[in-house]
């Protein structure tokens, strides 16, 4: 492909003999990095027959779903839950299944604390996401259901698609109504959802502009799209070129920008706005650091990883905007 699938620019530079680190497919591929948008994009890029090569048995999405809501987990996130529940009702105007405060451990957060707490997101998606009463919500590439279920917990009316037979059968046995396909060549009604979500699907696509073309169709007025993706222009990305952990050969086939990302929806009844998110910052530098030649020991590389992902990396992202680990983009259909 001699211009950027996204905006049409020349290529500028590539990343070459770029190898699968993670889970070890066989063969070298070449990335090519776009002039005008700073997108990546493999060249040349799979024919469709060849990528479900690409995900042996052992690929996340094929994991049994645990349908459990949020866990509070470590000694941080016991502190933190109840004020992202707490936000989830404030902000959002969700009504929190009683399970989920029993999990967090703590009654809800007076809500004047909670309003000043900006660094503890009410959840992913989610937070682009005020409830709508009887609100249909579609999760494109939803794997075995998990984001599915919790939505439904959060009263939205939802509906996957999922291009992996493994993972959509699970998911419709858990009781979720999940098709077996991808956005390509599933039929969407016109003007039929509140939300359509795309949570790290648009760069194992290999038309991403018409996929969020059919996705905007789809979307009923203030309609909202939600694309989360590897950020290709990030710190990590620049400074671990092809073994930074979110390039990913050879799954990850089209990575946009901030700027791709507007470029595919440029004359789209959409008002589109796009960010960086200093999330998972600290796990890819980790993993991406143990692909160098270059070691610490190990307690070190894990203190620091932590650092980034709860300080280094939201600071980073405060003082320059476009270095996050994830782009994320959010279009209301106007």
């Amino acid at each position: 492909m001699t211009h950027c699938p996204l905006c049409g620019s020349n290529p500028d530079r590539a990343l070459e003999n770029c190898r699968d680190l993670l889970l070890g497919i066989a063969g070298s591929w070449t990335y090519r990095r776009c002039s005008g948008c700073g997108s990546l994009w493999m060249d040349p890029l799979p024919r469709p027959e060849e990528i479900s090569a690409f995900y042996p048995e052992n690929y996340y999405t094929h994991e049994a779903p645990a349908f459990s809501g949020p866990v509070a987990g470590h000694a941080l996130g016991r502190i933190t839950m109840p004020a992202r529940l707490t936000l989830l009702e404030i902000r959002l105007g969700y009504t929190v299944p009683k399970e989920w405060w029993q999990r967090a451990g703590k009654h809800r957060l007076p809500r004047g604390v909670a309003r000043l707490l900006p660094l503890f997101p009410a959840g992913r998606m989610v937070r682009f996401l005020p409830f709508r009463r009887g609100g249909r919500l579609l999760d494109v590439g939803s794997g075995n259901g998990e984001f599915l279920w919790m939505m439904r917990e959060l009263g939205w009316e939802v509906e996957g698609i999922e291009p992996d037979g493994r993972a959509a059968e699970g998911a419709v046995k858990s009781g979720l109504p999940v098709r077996h396909g991808g956005i390509e060549d599933i039929s969407l009604t016109p003007d039929s959802y509140d939300a359509i979500t795309l949570g790290h699907v648009i760069e194992h696509l290999l038309d991403p502009r018409a996929a969020l073309k059919r996705c905007v169709s789809a979307l009923r007025a203030g309609g909202i799209l939600v694309s989360f993706s590897p950020n290709p222009a990030g710190w990590n990305a620049r400074l671990f070129q092809r073994v930074w952990r979110g390039l990913e050969p050879p799954r990850h086939l089209i990575l946009p920008s901030l700027v791709g990302y507007r470029a595919a929806l440029r004359g789209l009844p959409v008002k589109v706005e796009c960010r960086t998110s200093p999330m998972h910052m600290g796990l890819s530098w980790q993993w991406s650091r143990c692909n160098t030649k270059a070691c610490w020991p190990a307690w070190l590389e894990a203190g620091y990883a932590r650092w980034l992902d709860y300080v280094g990396g939201p600071l980073r992202v405060a003082f320059h905007p476009e270095d996050g680990e994830e782009c994320i983009c959010i279009a209301q259909r106007l």
